[in-house]
């Protein structure tokens, strides 16, 4: 497993392998099972797995939660080396990374203006900036995101859309744990009570799934935010169509239920489809 931490060395790196397949995965360590299934469905797709470790400064509004975002990297190598990967990718500085950075910034339709946008502000613009400089760099032919940050996913489809590079984006299922909760680096992050409680957050969303009607979508919206009310600190609880994050649709619109809601100190989100 090669490890690389200049920007330089990942450019020598592509061109050795040129002739190969490339699936990327990019991740800010602390690694889970989710983030391992990622590498496990690249490996159906790509000839050679790439994955990134790096905790991007851009997309953090809060300092507290940048400083205090858990780095295992000893650990995450460890179980990278297990799956076989081929080359990791762990930027020496964010100044190494954006040296040579070149963003023109581009309309995202107001998918980047609701839920997480609207709680955090310009966090959206840091995730396709770092994003576009990893595929820039890695020119993958596949790139790998979890549905957990849905969002995220189409906002990362725009930026392909719009700058249009040969890179598919594959999207992958929420691993969840056997209570339900997602799969997620800032769950060690939870006190054993939190992490207790933490739980009850996927019940509200499967509740949404089974009484959901497209005709009482703000009368769900309403009970459910008080269901989680009753166990955390809920910034939102939205339904909205799985294309474009809009509140319009019809009976045949996809529809999904979306959540953010702290326990202590650590803010958790999920969704799940609806329909």
């Amino acid at each position: 497993m090669k490890l690389i931490y200049n920007n330089l060395d990942v450019v020598k790196w592509v061109n050795e392998n040129k002739a190969a397949k490339i699936g990327f995965i990019p991740t800010m360590g602390a690694l889970h099972k989710g983030h391992l299934s990622l590498v496990e469905k690249a490996k159906k797709y790509a000839d050679k797995i790439v994955v990134s470790i790096f905790v991007n400064p851009t997309q953090f509004g809060d300092r507290n939660d940048f400083v205090n975002y858990p780095c295992t990297t000893k650990e995450d190598l460890a179980l990278l080396e297990e799956l076989n990967v081929d080359m990791v990718f762990l930027p020496s500085s964010a100044e190494e990374l954006y040296s040579n950075e070149n963003y023109q910034p581009f309309s995202l339709h107001s998918i980047d203006s609701v839920m997480e946008g609207s709680y955090r502000k310009g966090h959206f613009d840091g995730v396709v900036r770092v994003v576009k400089l990893f595929l820039d760099l890695i020119q993958p032919d596949f790139a790998f995101f979890g549905e957990k940050d849905y969002q995220q996913l189409l906002i990362i489809k725009k930026l392909i859309d719009n700058i249009g590079i040969k890179t598919k984006i594959i999207s992958c299922q929420t691993l969840r744990e056997k209570d339900g909760l997602a799969m997620s680096s800032r769950n060690r992050r939870l006190s054993a009570s939190e992490r207790a409680l933490a739980a009850n957050l996927y019940k509200v969303l499967s509740f949404c799934k089974e009484k959901y009607s497209p005709n009482t979508i703000a009368e769900m919206e309403k009970v459910c935010l008080q269901k989680l009310a009753e166990f955390s600190n809920p910034d939102y609880f939205e339904i909205r169509n799985a294309e474009d994050l809009s509140k319009k649709g019809s009976i045949d619109t996809k529809w999904r239920a979306f959540t953010a809601t702290k326990l202590g100190e650590v803010r958790l989100i999920d969704n799940i489809a609806l329909n």
